[in-house]
């Protein structure tokens, strides 16, 4: 029995109706990924100079948005920086502290410098602060160092309503000493040992010698009831060759 040569069997071919759906299948997968690539380039997210994101459209070759000349935004409220940018085609970045109060937070610093020209702004926010409207000297005191001897002293109130700042360390602000007249006796807070004005402001130097004092204060233009505030009497030490900070401080509701 002789050999037989095999000849292969061609492919069975699609049928007709097939082909075609196939073809536009391979078509349509084509299209929709140059779609999706070239949408990808042409869209660009920023922040609006209301806060918003927005998305600004390039054009047919994918360029993103003009640039623009940055207004000086730096110690504005963000509010008005909004405006500032807005009306030079500025888009602001926030950066910093959460946004909790756009017309009181301040903005601390800004990238590019005014004048530099850029796609947007980036701006930091500081932190919105509360407190007390009367702060006080903001010390651990008696705050004792080396130099003469002799009593640093200042009239503060503290206390009052409650009120809203913007800064970039909120526990920075301290209040300032007021104008009146500071009293100091001896322990007992019998006997006058020396007594000195101050304008608002500043501070009483007072040489003294060693020992213990009793420190009062009257306020010169601060009043409860139509009388001049006098605040509780309140105990120095003076060592000999120091020099102490005691401020008198009274507290308000």
């Amino acid at each position: 029995m002789g050999n037989r040569s095999r000849v292969a069997s061609p492919p069975t071919p699609l049928p007709t109706s097939v082909r075609p759906a196939r073809r536009r299948a391979l078509c349509s997968a084509f299209v929709l990924g140059a779609v999706l690539a070239v949408g990808s380039r042409l869209l660009v997210g920023v922040v609006g100079a209301d806060g918003r994101q927005r998305i600004h459209y390039g054009g047919p070759t994918g360029h993103r948005a003009a640039m623009c000349r940055a207004p000086r935004v730096t110690g504005l409220v963000l509010g008005v920086a909004r405006e500032h940018a807005a009306k030079a085609g500025c888009s602001l970045r926030l950066m910093g502290a959460p946004v909790q109060r756009a017309t009181m937070q301040t903005i601390s610093r800004q990238s590019p410098r005014p004048g530099g020209h850029a796609r947007v702004i980036t701006v930091w926010v500081n932190p919105l602060c509360s407190g007390s409207a009367a702060r006080g000297p903001g010390l651990s005191e008696p705050f004792v160092t080396s130099g003469p001897t002799e009593l640093v002293s200042g009239l503060y109130l503290a206390g009052g309503p409650l009120r809203h700042w913007s800064e970039p360390r909120c526990d920075a602000r301290v209040g300032t000493p007021g104008a009146g007249t500071i009293t100091v006796s001896n322990a007992a807070g019998t006997i006058v040992v020396a007594t000195q004005s101050v304008t608002e402001g500043k501070l009483a130097r007072i040489p003294l010698a060693p020992g213990a004092y009793t420190l009062t204060g009257t306020f010169a233009n601060a009043t409860s009831n139509g009388q001049q505030i006098r605040t509780r009497p309140q105990i120095a030490t003076i060592p000999r060759g120091e020099t102490v900070r005691q401020d008198v401080v009274e507290s308000i509701p």
